[in-house]
């Protein structure tokens, strides 16, 4: 019996991301990521029982590097305009990265045809919004945020944050988004998140 290894895992995944990136999903296949990373069929399915799983779990792995660190720090930062302020920047560049942007692309395509859609947003960004979420119910409840749902709020947040130059780059209107817009960008969407939500901004 063969033994599972995160080192296989690490290496299965990185092949499946090339798959992936230049085949698309649908014509993506096990038997070629197997061959790239240099194994049988059986193997990769003792490690993702399908290649939905095998999807998700490529995303999810860049994920989780880069951007549970930023609901960990927001939720350490007691200053909500400051922490909400850094996470943007940092939130706005990861999903304005081109891999990222690929891979969302696949989700919003296929999203509708199969539980794939569902199966990432379960997985995935639903476990931070939910930090942030129970983050904002904290600062509502220490009255550092004017009462709502914190759920609403979390969306409003989202979106603003997608609005305008990251929306443009999902939707091919843009090839990139640059340092400045995505700065201004991140800025802009604070700057009406804080003054809608929060109690100690000068018009809150």
């Amino acid at each position: 019996m063969r033994v599972k290894t995160e080192e296989k895992r690490r290496a299965i995944l990185e092949a499946a991301k090339g798959v992936f990136l230049e085949r698309g999903y649908v014509a993506a296949s096990m038997s070629e990521v197997a061959a790239r990373v240099g194994g049988s069929k059986q193997t990769l399915y003792s490690y993702f029982a399908s290649k939905e799983d095998l999807l998700v779990a490529v995303m999810l792995e860049k994920g989780a590097r880069m951007i549970d660190p930023l609901f960990n720090r927001f939720h350490d930062n007691r200053d909500l305009p400051a922490g909400l302020g850094e996470f943007a920047v940092q939130f706005m560049r990861f999903i304005s990265d081109p891999e990222i942007v690929a891979f969302r692309r696949i989700i919003y395509a296929e999203g509708a045809k199969s539980d794939l859609g569902q199966l990432f947003f379960e997985n995935g960004p639903k476990r931070g919004w939910t930090r942030m979420a129970a983050d904002f119910r904290r600062a509502m409840d220490e009255g550092r945020m004017r009462q709502a749902d914190p759920w609403q709020a979390v969306a409003h947040f989202f979106a603003l944050c997608e609005a305008g130059p990251v929306q443009r780059l999902m939707e091919g209107a843009a090839a990139s988004i640059s340092e400045a817009d995505l700065v201004r960008t991140a800025d802009a969407a604070v700057d009406v998140f804080v003054r809608a939500y929060d109690l100690t901004s000068p018009t809150g």
